[in-house]
C-alpha cells in the first residue's frame, strides 16, 4: 500500500479535513469560496487515492465524492459562510466515514497477531 510522507492517504484526508474545518470554524479569514473549492479538491483526490489502495475501494471513492459534493453545494447551492460550511462538512465527513467507509472497506494487508507472550510491533 502506498504512503504519502509515511502515512496512508486516508489519514491525510482526515487530518487535512479536520485542520481545515477547525481553522475555518474559528474564523481565520478563509474566503468562503476558497474553502469550498479546496475542501472539495482534497476530499475528491484523496478519496480516489484511498479507493485505489483499499480492498473495497468504491466505498472510499464515494466517501470522497460525497464530501466534495457537500462542500461545493454548501457554498454554491446554499451560499453558506465559511463557518457554517466547516460545521456541516465536518459533520458529514464524520458521519460518512463512521457509518459507511470504516465498516465497509478491507485493508489489503491483514493485521498481525502476536503469539502468546510476545508483542508484534
Amino acid at each position: 500500500m502506498g504512503k504519502v510522507y509515511g502515512r496512508e492517504p486516508a489519514v491525510w484526508l482526515a487530518a487535512v479535513g479536520a485542520v481545515w474545518q477547525i481553522l475555518s470554524a474559528f474564523g481565520l479569514g478563509f474566503d468562503d469560496q476558497l474553502q469550498s473549492i479546496i475542501t472539495a479538491i482534497v476530499a475528491a483526490v484523496l478519496g480516489i487515492i484511498v479507493a485505489v489502495q483499499v480492498g473495497d475501494g468504491i466505498i472510499a471513492a464515494l466517501n470522497g465524492l460525497v464530501v466534495a459534493g457537500v462542500s461545493l453545494t454548501a457554498y454554491f447551492g446554499f451560499d453558506w459562510d465559511a463557518e457554517t460550511q466547516a460545521k456541516v462538512v465536518g459533520a458529514v465527513m464524520l458521519i460518512v466515514a463512521w457509518l459507511f467507509t470504516r465498516p465497509n472497506v478491507t485493508a489489503p494487508v491483514p493485521a498481525s497477531v502476536s503469539p502468546p507472550g510476545k508483542l508484534v510491533a
